[in-house]
């Protein structure tokens, strides 16, 4: 009795886990050419969100980006796979985008395949936490990154540490590394990458 019964709670717990989560692959982009330095100039404007909506707000600006207008907020009402304390997963923001018509992955990467990925041109979705030692997560677009630093267009108004028109805050290279290694087990090092759908597609 005792088996079957942990037997359901292991169904039970797979189900969930794959309602909800996603498994990052590998970002394989060719790394043989990364610019020194990219920063994405874009038309935009960075919003401050209020509670645990930023997953809305990175993708309001990765489409503002793309020339439509978002607002975090809004976005944040009818956002697919909300969790219980109204956070969002990664599967969340995949599905919000696929639904969309735009194509959205999920990788797992290091500092190069990440520059890369910016470097094409789009802000990259990435996770990280809030403060080094706590657990608190939250997304966040990479709009640019030179030598030093990695440059971030932050929806948190406290993380806020400079005024430009495309970013708003910026850290070094190895501070991002140490925010970037989330607790979440398979999401170190993780973003996500965004583009329009080609029309024949």
């Amino acid at each position: 009795m005792l088996r079957f019964f942990l037997f359901d709670i292991v169904i039970i717990l797979i189900v969930i886990i794959s309602y909800y989560y996603l498994f990052p692959q590998e970002d394989l982009i060719d790394i043989s050419k990364i610019p020194k330095s990219f920063f994405i100039e874009s038309l935009n404007r960075i919003c401050i969100q209020n509670n645990n909506e930023c997953a809305a707000f990175s993708s309001a600006f990765v489409l503002r980006h793309f020339g439509i207008e978002a607002d975090g907020n809004e976005l944040y009402k009818n956002y697919p796979k909300k969790l219980l304390d109204g956070t969002i997963s990664p599967k969340g923001i995949i599905k919000y985008f696929k639904r969309n018509n735009y194509n959205a992955s999920f990788f797992k990467g290091n500092i190069n395949t990440l520059k890369k990925q910016i470097s094409n041109g789009t802000p990259i979705i990435t996770l990280v936490k809030v403060f080094p030692d706590k657990r608190y997560l939250h997304y966040v677009p990479v709009v640019g990154y030179d030598e030093e630093y990695i440059y971030l267009a932050d929806s948190l108004k406290f993380t806020i540490n400079c005024n430009k028109r495309n970013y708003n805050r910026k850290i070094s290279i190895n501070d991002f590394q140490t925010i970037w290694r989330t607790w979440v087990p398979f999401y170190k090092n993780t973003y996500i990458v965004v583009c329009k759908r080609e029309k024949n597609k």
